[in-house]
């Protein structure tokens, strides 16, 4: 189906541009129109031009990743600087001076080039929040907005001190859920990884023999010396097949309906899914308490945490409760529209906006599913390890037996002639 690139107006006589696939041009004006927007602008996008978009798109991709990660800085790191700033400014020491001292004792070349920046332009006048959100790279606006509301209320090591707690908890909660997923990937690279080398290694072998006994082979081992061949033969094709095809989902999944699309995915996969979930209303919450207790406005803060939840699935629940909390409701009943949020998490808010305590409500929410987390993780390591040997081992004995299947018939034969 061809491709357009257009450019309509609304009643209101607002133009937006994309890109379209339709039948025809008119098919596209006519559903244009239906939608009651006037074509300004028109034209087919040939093939040509849609392949070299999609290798920049591509080549942006990928050095974009590199970008991040050559400036990109741990958040362990991120955690040891919001420590020190903190009990060097509770020791009533200068900013400049603080900064210039701790960019010295950073080992991370790109994190001492980004402290040295936010010291020269504190000293040019701008404010402490200002000079980091020049770094959105590394101070995201969750951090940039709790200095920003420590600045104003003059009460900044304090504010740190809880972002310093805020962000551990954080790095806690990514090593387990990472340490829950690692396992089961590396178990399935390995098995893959044996596989592959059986197939192209071992076959071959197996294969030369069973041709020189000339004799009928079973169903499945056919199979898999035609796999084999398949493999063998074309290998520089598969994997560049596979590299393409690998382009085209991280392209995809850089798209806003493909990270929502993903998103999604990984709250409703099977055994990891609630897992997801729940880590995700940890941050949620706690990311919010922090936010609240820094002195924050209630709305500012739910537009922050809508930003930086981590799941574009939640993020857009929480921009469905941010604009019925403007139209007069409340948190809770604005969650519980959302259906994304668990009962638990609507009742802690409830009674922290009844008794005037959201802040702490929803710390004990945050610690309340950060203990889940905990407990997922235990039984996910006791439940997915035995399965995975089992698969790991079905997998590769089912090779070995399709190998080994024509044996027991020749030997079977050879004692039937006998």
């Amino acid at each position: 189906m061809p491709t357009f690139e257009y450019e309509v107006a609304d009643a209101a006589g607002t133009l937006s541009r994309g890109r379209a696939e339709a039948e025809s041009q008119g098919a596209l004006v006519l559903r244009f129109r239906e939608q009651g927007q006037l074509v300004v602008g028109l034209r087919p996008v040939h093939r040509s031009v849609q392949r070299e978009r999609l290798l920049l798109g591509v080549a942006e991709g990928v050095k974009s990743a590199a970008r991040r990660v050559s400036q990109g800085v741990a958040l362990t790191t991120l955690v040891m600087f919001t420590g020190q700033l903190a009990a060097m400014l509770g020791g009533r020491l200068h900013l400049a001076r603080i900064l210039t001292s701790l960019a010295a004792e950073t080992t991370n070349k790109h994190f001492r080039r980004v402290l040295e920046s936010v010291r020269e332009a504190i000293s040019a006048g701008s404010s402490f929040a200002d000079a980091l959100g020049l770094h959105p790279q590394v101070f995201d606006r969750l951090y940039v907005a709790v200095v920003r509301a420590g600045e104003m209320s003059g009460s900044l090591p304090v504010v740190l001190d809880a972002l310093t707690t805020y962000l551990e908890k954080t790095a806690q909660l990514r090593r387990k859920v990472l340490g829950a997923i690692t396992y089961p990937a590396v178990i399935l690279g390995v098995t893959t990884l044996i596989v592959f080398i059986m197939i192209v290694y071992l076959v071959p072998v197996f294969e030369g023999v069973y041709a020189r006994a000339n004799t009928t082979l079973p169903a499945p081992t056919r199979l898999l010396i035609a796999v084999s061949g398949l493999v063998r033969g074309y290998m520089i094709s598969v994997l560049a097949l596979l590299v393409a095809a690998g382009a085209l989902v991280y392209v995809a999944l850089r798209t806003e309906g493909g990270r929502w699309l993903l998103d999604a995915v990984k709250l409703r996969v099977p055994l990891f899914g609630p897992l997801v979930r729940k880590a995700v209303m940890a941050r949620t919450c706690r990311t919010l308490s922090v936010l609240l207790s820094s002195g924050i406005p209630l709305i500012e803060a739910l537009e922050t945490v809508a930003r930086v939840a981590g799941n574009r699935v939640v993020e857009d629940a929480l921009q469905r409760v941010v604009a019925r909390v403007q139209d007069g409701g409340t948190i809770a009943d604005a969650l519980r529209h959302t259906g994304e949020f668990p009962t638990m998490v609507i009742q802690f808010v409830g009674t922290g906006e009844e008794s005037g305590t959201l802040p702490a409500m929803l710390a004990r929410a945050a610690g309340y599913y950060e203990q889940q987390v905990d407990a997922t993780v235990a039984t996910l390591s006791t439940l997915v390890e035995p399965v995975m040997i089992v698969v790991m081992g079905a997998v590769a004995g089912g090779v070995i037996f399709a190998l080994y299947l024509p044996i027991f018939s020749l030997g079977q034969a050879f004692r039937g002639n006998r």
